[in-house]
This record gives structure tokens, sequence and C-alpha cells, in this order.
């Protein structure tokens, strides 16, 4: 039986439930001191004194660091690349300027953390106090277009002005949403051992273990070959722990100084202005269709804030390149405000999650504008090209997601008239929303050893970030060698192993499971190579694609021959047999590679306290091949609640004086727990796409944390009649 395509358990699961998984703050290090972050009290200005010495006569205190003895740092890399990812281009502690609340103003390093913290306390610090710049309706005036980024700023097909301006139906809206926060379970943390020969190992939280080594490298100015990074597990990432932040490399350079291990974690509070966030946006859309509901124009211009010291830009807008055909033209614009607070970073998910908020919202804007039924809209705009670049698709399940998604649910049974629909007293309300997610092609290597006692090892630099990495890549190998999966062990999470890319952007099935797929292939033919040649040649004059593997044999059925791994090996004296897979893709394809969904969400409204609830919702998924369907169903349940959270719970406000954000743990931040989520249903519509992969596989994970809060905010719609285009939807919006 294959072992693709099975619902198998999670190969960590018992390891994490029985506290066996070793997370970063969890490997001990003997001899290892602890440093803490002494933080700036004000978000623009600068230190003009910092008096540290009764921080240092502490007991316990090793060191006191500040800007004034802080080793030097070599600039971070311009431009930026996924490559070399710096969370923050500014680099801390190399002088007095304060640029964001909570900046790092100095590192104590003490024998516990305890001492470390207290002595923190003692730091007295003196400022020259700048008014902060705030993100908000006042600072919108001071947008600026910013250089590119990622993808390009801005994007024009055809004449979508005109086309809008001369339709019979238009629509034109402001939607906005609020910064988020990344709040992993596991804390950023850090520990950094310098070894005599100038080797430094890094444990680290972190989704990208060749990045970070490589920007430690470049900024610390030490050789790559000299670093190891280590992370095997990670509890949670979610985009948060993909780059590098100013506590690692504070962390390497006092181990450094001190000739000490330093072991570093940060706190709640500084989890939420030292690690990036998601940055909120003001988003405006305008639509213009035919009576009939048909699109003949997309605008879709978005604004976001940004460090004083970087570009970082929230491509809000993206989705509208490609999601919906539109005959006269399709146009889209970001634009950045600077303001002090610490660099956003990618939070799943990125992009796309805030801008179908306004897309699809706006979608629904048209249906009703149109007499059109919101599904049934979205079927007339369908397209099997790419509206901007022209490109096929190389396969887009839009319609059957749609389809398939409104049959599960009982959208047929919905009457359209918001308000029309009651359970008992309270608003019953249906809405839906459709997604279109980018695919990433990177790059990436794997090992795979075949051992003389029939077992498999499979070795890649990648991560497992909660999401099965260890299970995926178990039955990936095992179907390519014809090994039971229980057979093939794997080991990722060190820069010691072959190279592989960041665990984001949904690409590690697709990317680093096609590295897997290739070395285990080529392990295999080296194994019926030695069949055909070796010692004995029991398959001597076969061809290579008559052998098949099966159970750990391989099989010549013409012959009615058959030798397992276990007996080759040992036949020709060999402890084992090794092969290498190199992924390489090139960025493009000939054809658009992208995943698509369509969700369905009923709420119940309390019609007397605006109270929001939801009570049922389904998601169809276009993912390519479903590699195992309990984890993939994992990742969308994941997905959905993250998108319930954005919908009606999450949101962080700054203070207009301190220039700080309010809300810095989990009683201020509230996020969906057990109690918010109903039954969720999931189906997998998509099939086995070469183009994306040669596994078939397209991301799945940040897919199904998208257009789940349009769902949600289109249903409320539908109960109440009130339009939100603010998110979260809280009571006081809807009174």
């Amino acid at each position: 039986m294959n072992a693709v395509g099975q619902p198998l358990s999670r190969f960590d699961g018992r390891l994490k439930v029985t506290g066996a998984a070793r997370y970063t703050a969890d490997i001990s290090i003997q001899g290892a001191v602890h440093a803490s972050i002494v933080s700036s009290s004000i978000a623009h200005g600068r230190t003009t004194a910092i008096d540290t010495t009764a921080a240092e006569k502490a007991p316990g205190v090793l060191a006191v660091f500040t800007h004034r003895n802080m080793p030097r740092m070599n600039p971070t890399p311009k431009p930026w690349s996924h490559l070399h990812p710096h969370g923050q281009s500014y680099l801390p502690l190399q002088d007095d300027k304060i640029l964001y609340a909570d900046q790092p103003i100095a590192l104590v390093v003490a024998e516990t953390l305890a001492q470390a913290a207290c002595a923190g306390t003692l730091v007295r610090t003196e400022y020259e106090v700048q008014p902060p710049v705030v993100f908000g309706s006042q600072t919108l005036k001071d947008a600026v277009q910013p250089p590119q980024f990622l993808w390009p700023v801005s994007s024009s097909v055809g004449d979508a002005d005109a086309a809008i301006a001369t339709s019979p139906v238009r629509i034109k809206q402001i939607y906005s949403t609020s910064d988020r926060h990344h709040n992993q379970m596991e804390p950023h943390a850090t520990t950094a051992i310098w070894d005599g020969d100038g080797t430094l190992t890094l444990y680290e939280t972190t989704q990208h273990i060749f990045g970070c080594r490589d920007l430690v490298s470049i900024v610390l100015g030490i050789p790559p070959e000299k670093i190891n990074v280590v992370s095997q597990f990670l509890g949670g990432g979610f985009g948060g722990k993909a780059y590098v932040w100013p506590h690692t490399l504070l962390t390497i350079l006092a181990a450094k100084a001190l000739k000490r291990p330093v072991r570093f974690q940060l706190t709640r509070a500084q989890m939420y202005s030292m690690v990036g966030h998601q940055a909120a946006s003001v988003q405006t859309i305008a639509l213009g269709a035919t009576m009939e509901g048909r699109l003949n124009g997309i605008r879709h211009d978005s604004i976001s804030p940004t460090a004083v010291s970087d570009n970082y830009i929230e491509y809000a807008a993206l989705c509208a390149r490609s999601l919906w055909s539109a005959t006269g033209g399709i146009a889209t614009n970001h634009k950045i405000v600077h303001v002090n607070r610490n660099t956003p970073t990618a939070l799943r998910a990125p992009h796309e999650a805030l801008g179908h908020f306004a897309l699809e919202s706006a979608m629904d804007e048209l249906a009703y504008a149109t007499g059109v039924d919101p599904v049934q809209l979205r079927l007339l705009n369908d397209t099997e090209n790419d509206p901007d670049t022209g490109r096929p698709f190389s396969s887009r399940a839009m319609r059957k997601c749609l389809i398939e998604g409104a049959a599960r649910f009982g959208w047929e049974k919905r009457t359209p008239e918001p308000g029309s629909m009651r359970r008992g007293r309270y608003l019953l309300g249906q809405g839906m929303a459709s997604a279109i997610y980018t695919h990433w092609r990177w790059p990436g290597r794997a090992r795979v050893t075949l051992n003389r006692d029939g077992s498999a090892l499979v070795e890649l630099g990648t991560h497992e970030i909660g999401t099965g990495t260890y299970t995926v890549m178990q039955q990936v190998a095992a179907d390519a060698l014809g090994l039971p999966s229980q057979k093939v062990t794997v080991r990722i999470g060190d820069t010691r192993l072959p190279q592989s890319h960041a665990s984001i952007g949904s690409a590690t099935m697709a990317n680093a499971g096609a590295s897997v797929m290739l070395a285990a292939k080529a392990a295999r033919d080296k194994a019926i190579e030695l069949a055909r040649s070796g010692r004995g040649a029991l398959f001597g004059d076969a061809n290579v694609d008559e052998v098949i593997v099966r159970n750990g044999s391989l099989v010549l059925a013409k012959k009615n021959l058959e030798i397992s791994y276990v007996e080759l090996l040992a036949r020709n004296n060999l402890p084992s047999l090794t092969a290498d897979g190199n992924y390489d893709p090139s960025p493009e394809g000939p054809k658009a590679v992208f995943s698509f969904s369509a969700v369905f969400a009923e709420v119940i409204v309390d019609p007397d306290f605006g109270l929001v609830r939801l009570s049922r919702f389904v998601g169809a998924y276009d993912c390519g091949q479903v590699i195992n369907p309990k984890t993939a169903r994992s990742q969308a349940i994941g997905g959905i609640i993250w998108g319930i959270g954005q919908a009606l719970l999450e949101q962080s406000e700054t203070d207009p004086a301190l220039g700080r954000f309010l809300h810095r743990n989990y009683s201020g931040y509230l996020v969906p727990t057990s109690a918010d989520v109903p039954k969720l249903d999931v189906v997998f519509v998509g099939q086995f796409d070469g183009e994306a992969s040669p596994i078939g596989a397209k991301g799945l994970g940040e897919l199904t944390a998208v257009s789940v809060a349009p769902a949600i905010g289109n249903a409320v719609y539908h109960a109440t009649g009130k339009r939100v285009r603010d998110l979260p939807i809280t009571i006081e919006k809807l009174l």
C-alpha cells in the first residue's frame, strides 16, 4: 500500500505530548549563563545617558552591554531577500538612536535568569524625547510609494479606471484591518556556544536555519562554514521566526565576549514589540461590472505602516491581480507610511489574508448590488488564465471548490435577503468567499541512505514547525523506496544537513518534499544498478524500468525474481547506499501556479448585544495532491481558526502619545479558544499538479487562513444588514 495519500498520525505527536520533543529553550548546555534585554521606555528620540553601575555590581552579573561597549556589526545586506532574512535592518546597540518603543538599549548577562532580569531594572537611562509618529488617519497623507520588496509594487493590465467608470454597476469602498501579532506558544529563544576553534553553534527558534546562518555570517563577520544552526522543533512560527531579530545577534556577541554559552528567551511582552507583527492596512477597492455581475474592472489600492528604518510592504492588493477575470482591466498599488514601530514581517497569511478581506467583501457587495448569488457571481468571473500574466493556470479547481463547498454547506437553502434567517431569537447569517494563494518554487537538497538492516535515513535541512514535516517526508521517501513508512527515519533542523529553503510560504511539502523524492529515487536506482551489475548480478539483463520496489525489495516480475535491500547490501558487503536529491526549479514555469479555495461560514448574532458566534464552517481547497489527509486537515483547521481570530477578535492598538502597542499578553490580545470554534468541515478537491512540484502538491497551510474573515464578515451582513468594513467585527460595530 502506498504511504502517500494515507492519513498517518504524526511521528512527532507522541514526542510532543510526552515532553520528549526538545525545543530550543529545553536544550540544556553545561555552563550556560543567561541574558536579559533592557528595553527603551520611549518610541522616538535618543539615549543621552545610560548608567549601568548598579546593574554591574548586582549579584551574579557578568556584563552589561550598551551601545558604548557592544561589538560593532556589519550592515544588513541590501536588497533584502529570503536568503539573508534580517527581521529589521536597524542593528541593536550600535548607536544612541531610539526608533521604536521597547527597542533594546542594554543587555545584561548573569549567572541566572532571575539575576539578569533583576539587574536590568537597575539600569538608569535618560532620553532626549521626540513625539512618536504612529499610524492612523492623520498619517495616511504621508504614504509613499516604496521600492520593490518581493513583487512589483504596482500593476496594471488594461485600463481598469476607464472600465470601472463606464460600468453600469460600481462599488467603491474602504476596508481596514488591525495590527496583529504572531503569539506563538513557544517564545523566541537563542543559545549561543563558541568552541575553542571559533565555531559557533546556535540553538535557535527559526524557520530558516540556513538563512539564519548566512545572515549571522554577514552581519557579524563569521565565515558561514564556522556556524551551525540547530532547530529541531518549533512551537509555532507563523512567519515571525523565519527572520533574524536583534536578540539573536546580541546573544551571539555576548557569548563571544564572555567566552561562555549564553541563553536568551523573550518575555511574552517582548514578543509583541521586538520580533515583528502584521501591519494594519487601509485598502480601497473599486469594482465595475455589468448588470449581470460580470466584472469589467478592478482597482485595489493599499496603505500599510512600516518602520522608519525599513520598507516592508504588506502586498494586500496582490490577490486582485489573479483571482478574478475583469474584461476591461485590473490595477493595483501599494504605499507605506514610515512610523515609530519595529519592522513588520510575514504573519500567517501575509498579504493574502489582508487583501482578500477587502476584495471578497467587495465582491459580496457587488453580489447584492446586482442581485446575483455570491457563488454564481464568482463562477461567472472564473478564469483559466492568470489575468496578471496571461499564462494559463497549471491547475485551477476554483469551480470545484465553489460547487462542492456550496453543496456540503447547503448553500441552496439560504435565503438571500439580509435578516431573513433566524434560529430562535438569534439572527442567522451565511456568507462565503474565495481565495487564491501564491505557490513558491524554491530549490532544496536532500540525502537518503539505505541501510543494511533494511531501514532508510532521510536527511535535509528543513524544519518541523508544527505541520508534520517528519511524517510527510517519511511518506514521500517510503513510497519512492518501496518501504513501510515506519522503516524510514527523518533528520532535519541542522545546517550540517543538506541545504534546504525556509519553511515559509506553505512551500515545504512541495519543494523540500520534491528533494526527498528525488534523493529516494536516486537511492532506489543505485540499488537497482547494484542488482544489475553487482555481486551475483541477479537482475543482470534487466532494464531499469522493468524493476519495481515493493515491501523493501526489488522485484523483476517478468522473471519472478525478488531481492530485498537487506540481502542486496549483504551480498555486496556494503553497510549502506547513499544518494542525493537536488530539486532546483526555475522561479516561474510556463504556467501560473496557485492554490485556491472557497469557504462558507454560518454565524448566529445576538440581536440585542451584537455578539457574533461562528456556528458552522466549510472549506473546500485545491492544493494539488494531498500527501497526508490527516496532517492536511489539521493544517486547514488551524488556518480557519487563524481566520476566526482575524475576523472577530484580534486587534492591537497603539498609544498615540507613547507609540507603543497597548495589548502585550493573552489577556489583552484576544485569540480564539475552543469555545469560539465550532465543528469545521474540510474537503480537498485538487488533483496532482506536476507543474507545481514533482510530488504534485501545492501550498496549503496559509491558504486555509485566507478568506475566512470575509466569509464571516459577509455572513454577519447577511444576518444583520450591517456591513462592517473594519476588522475585527466587534460588538460595538454592530450595535
